[in-house]
């Protein structure tokens, strides 16, 4: 029996050994540097996002598109002035006589011109043209909200993001604190395992543990560098800068969060709202221009002219003249071509409606979800909070039994785990706060 708890053993010592050397060779392969990082401030980063994201460029590029696009159909309104002009040159005709038994050479005016003038003004069109702006003002104000709605989900993701790399730099604090600790007791290991007084896999335990410490904050650097490579290309600074945060204590306010207050801002500041009710005027507006078409279109019109010869051959002269009239177009075939049209676009009306209802169910929704998170992150800190102060406590106890000899360098190992892993959930449970909170403020519609 012994043998084989001794077989058993040496197995455990070789298996530590093994993990140990090679958790090491795969730290020094990786050569950590983040000493070279970029400080930036929050409101630092919601700036330059503002000013280099891409995506936003975009979407205000589509509302200078749609402003012009208002001005062009504003054009509309103007008159129309269009100029026509033509010069032939005309060879001597031939007279024949039968069929083309004699011919007759007429002398002929080879040169011939003519230039006119044309003008024309819209008075009466059924609305055809204030409907046409009014739909590019709307268009113009869709295009607008996607902007808004853009920045501020560009800001809810530098935010996380931002907080994120905050996470990470705290954990490798904890963990960098945590191998400093180990360090001090593989020392002290190495002389107790010599002098008999451990058993050498209380050593590899040890070493073990500290091998994981290091994998923690290789995984964590590089996580900092993946999210920096993210945020930079959000913010528009060069991809390979990695960030550090510089944060401050009073990031949240002070107060309570009402859940039917925070409902009745967003039902008024959210932009996807406002979009849906552009949408139901939209339709509406696509209606009036379609009904548009069953009433007449009345021009004013002017002409300026002048030709030479005036009439070949009799009047060999110059003909100048003007005339000013009024022109109707009335498409009938309207009255009856129209008419599924307008059935189309009143379901359209109705369409624009529910999706206006479901937005604001969608709003609901969030709101309320982003609300509870918020709260549960508080009451998370709480909790966390204990488990620290519990963790410490045990630590303490473990210790002082693990020096007077009463308890196993596992049980050490386990008290040191469970102190890591209570810092690191308070360091997160206090970031995903403030992560919870800018979420409930985006959901509101003031971020």
């Amino acid at each position: 029996m012994n043998y084989y708890l001794f077989k058993n053993f040496k197995i455990s010592c070789f298996f530590f050994t093994f993990l140990c050397l090679t958790m090491g060779a795969v730290f020094a392969q990786q050569n950590i540097d983040l000493k070279d990082c970029r400080i930036i401030k929050l409101d630092e980063a919601l700036q330059f996002g503002i000013q280099n994201n891409k995506q936003l460029k975009i979407s205000n590029t589509d509302v200078a598109i749609a402003n012009e696009n208002v001005s062009q159909s504003k054009i509309a309104k103007s008159p129309r002035i269009g100029l026509n002009m033509g010069y032939n040159y005309i060879g001597n005709p031939k007279i024949y006589d039968g069929f083309y038994d004699k011919s007759i050479t007429v002398d002929y005016f080879n040169n011939q011109s003519f230039a006119n003038i044309v003008g024309s003004m819209p008075i009466y069109n059924g609305s055809l043209i204030n409907n046409k702006i009014e739909q590019q003002e709307l268009i113009s104000e869709m295009k607008q909200s996607v902007v808004k709605m853009t920045e501020a989900e560009i800001k809810l993701t530098i935010v996380q993001h931002y907080f994120t790399l905050e996470k990470l730099y705290r954990q490798i604090d904890v963990t960098k604190q945590n191998i400093i600790n180990t360090d001090l007791r593989i020392k002290q290991l190495q002389s107790r395992v010599l002098n008999g007084q451990n058993l050498k896999s209380d050593l590899l335990r040890t070493e073990l543990q500290q091998s994981r410490f290091k994998v923690s904050v290789l995984k964590d650097s590089n996580n900092i560098k993946l999210v920096s490579n993210y945020l930079d290309i959000l913010i528009g600074l060069p991809t390979d800068t990695v960030l550090k945060p510089e944060t401050v204590d009073a990031l949240l306010p002070a107060g309570i969060i009402d859940l039917q207050k925070s409902l009745t801002e967003a039902y008024q500041n959210r932009v996807e709202i406002k979009q849906s009710e552009i949408g139901v005027k939209l339709s509406k507006s696509t209606l009036s221009l379609t009904k548009s078409g069953f009433k007449p279109n009345v021009n004013a019109n002017v002409v300026l002219n002048t030709q030479y010869p005036a009439q070949w051959p009799n009047y060999p002269n110059i003909l100048n003249y003007w005339a000013a009239g009024v022109s109707l177009n009335w498409d009938i075939s309207s009255f009856y071509n129209l008419k599924h049209r307008i059935n189309a676009n009143k379901i359209e009306i109705e369409k624009s409606n529910i999706v206006l209802e479901a937005t604001k169910d969608q709003i609901d929704r969030e709101v309320k979800s982003s609300f509870v998170r918020f709260v549960e992150s508080k009451e998370n800190i709480i909790t966390f909070k204990k488990d620290v102060e519990l963790s410490l406590s045990n630590y303490k106890i473990v210790k002082s039994r693990y020096d007077n000899d009463f308890a196993l360098i596992s049980d050490m190992v386990d008290a040191e785990l469970q102190v890591n892993e209570a810092k690191i959930s308070l360091i997160n449970a206090n970031l995903d706060l403030i992560i919870q909170y800018y979420s409930l403020q985006y959901a509101i519609g003031k971020l």
